[in-house]
């Protein structure tokens, strides 16, 4: 990658410097040209002052100024011969023309040629004549095409340098999102872009690390739902087997004689009744199993969230659960709730694990309470037992099979903080109560 950036640096670099110096050397070399058509001509000019009026037999001897080597300077008469000085015997063209009273500047061959009259309207007694060599301003501009050129070298090695240094900071950048997503494709989810200072790598690095940390998450709830759906479904295939095993014992007794009972009733449960039990708690299990999959894939839901519905429906499925053992369940809802917000699968997971706790490790009435605390909303369970004990956090994950409260507890907790909201203990001893402070509506400011 740096490698093509410097590449296109460069290739940049050498089409400025050429677009700009051939058009610079064709100047050039016209303006030498008309500097030294220029010089000629005020040779010239210089020369035809000094022209006696007879330059045949002149009172003093003409004396021409020196020149340069290569440069000719002659004065020829009226007849085209030349009289003194440098330069063809006969006038050719050029000089013809000049006897004519016409002045000119023109490349005759492989000079450069300037010819002046010298007279006065239709007398012209003597033509100047003053030339160069044709390849002198060429030599000239070669030169300073040597020096456009050194200069051009330069030009490019410094493009190159800064394109050097531009690569390796366009590059690096690049390089380093390139090794992130590489890492991330490995497995590695810690894997994070760092910032460059680049705005637009940045933004793609940004983009890059909010998908990872998404992706991360995604994988360990997803990975946390094995062990939360073991959790949940272990109590309730434990109770599955004890209606099916039941089953059969009672369909035994119902088959012989009845036995009596204390106020002299028989005593027969049918089986039947058991089984549709079990059926229930099938799909218990199915919606249980169910509402903990699209928990761990989906993103949090903030839906409102009918609290009087949740608690309807938690009392329709724990009620006969806890009479079976006799212990009542008391649902109260006080009036004006505050709105609050969430899903209603993550409640009525907080909520099954909230009354399995109070069933498993508890004892006496267990009564759930929705009310309003300071403006949110709070779900309290709790039971009439001795209390949690002290400098326990019940809250902490524990591996299957520890004792204590499992990770039930732990898997509340983290669905609750999914939601927004929160889970604490706020009593401990005696009958320990549980609060579950729901997440409630933002109102948007005012302006």
């Amino acid at each position: 990658m740096r490698r093509r950036i410097l590449r296109a640096v460069v290739i940049a670099v050498v089409c400025a410097v050429v677009l700009f110096s051939v058009p610079l050397a064709v100047a050039t070399l016209r303006l030498y040209r008309q500097n030294e058509m220029s010089d000629l001509e005020r040779l010239a000019d210089r020369v035809a002052v000094t022209v006696p009026a007879d330059v045949h037999h002149p009172r003093d001897p003409m004396e021409l100024p020196r020149v340069e080597s290569g440069t000719w300077v002659g004065v020829y008469d009226e007849r085209a011969r030349r009289v003194t000085g440098a330069g063809p015997a006969h006038g050719d063209g050029p000089v013809r023309l000049a006897l004519a009273g016409q002045a000119s500047s023109q490349r005759l061959g492989d000079r450069l040629v300037v010819v002046v009259p010298v007279g006065s309207g239709e007398r012209v007694r003597a033509v100047v004549q003053a030339s160069s060599p044709a390849d002198g301003p060429l030599r000239r501009a070669a030169l300073t095409w040597a020096a456009m050129l050194a200069l051009a070298a330069v030009a490019v090695g410094v493009g190159a340098t800064l394109g050097l240094r531009s690569s390796r900071r366009l590059a690096r950048p690049l390089e380093s999102l390139a090794e992130t997503a590489g890492q991330l494709e490995t497995g590695d989810l810690s894997a994070r872009a760092d910032k460059s200072g680049l705005p637009e790598a940045d933004e793609v690095a940004s983009a890059l690390n909010r998908a990872a940390e998404r992706i991360e998450e995604l994988l360990r709830r997803e990975r946390a739902f094995s062990a939360d759906a073991s959790h949940q479904l272990r109590t309730a295939l434990t109770r599955v087997r004890l209606e099916l095993e039941g089953a059969p014992a009672e369909e035994a007794r119902a088959a012989g004689a009845q036995a009596p009972g204390p106020s002299g009733a028989s005593v027969a449960r049918n089986p039947r009744a058991a089984i549709r039990a079990a059926l229930a708690s099938l799909d218990a299990m199915e919606t249980m199993v169910a509402d903990l999959l699209a928990l761990a894939r989906d993103i949090p839901e903030r839906a409102p969230l009918d609290v009087e519905v949740l608690l309807a429906d938690a009392e329709r499925r724990w009620h006969g659960e806890l009479a079976a053992v006799g212990r009542p369940l008391r649902i109260a809802v006080e009036e004006d709730l505050p709105n609050a917000v969430g899903s209603a699968r993550a409640g009525r997971q907080v909520l099954d694990v909230l009354l399995a706790n109070a069933l498993a490790h508890g004892s006496g009435t267990v009564t759930v309470t929705a009310r309003d605390a300071a403006g949110v909303l709070a779900v309290d369970v709790e039971d009439e037992g001795p209390g949690l004990p002290e400098g326990e956090d019940i809250f902490a994950r524990r591996r299957a099979g520890d004792s204590g409260h499992g990770i039930g507890l732990a898997l509340a907790r983290s669905l609750v903080d999914t939601e927004g909201g929160r889970l604490m203990v706020s009593r401990r001893a005696p009958h320990p109560r549980f609060t579950w402070l729901v997440a409630g509506i933002r109102e948007a400011p005012e302006p």
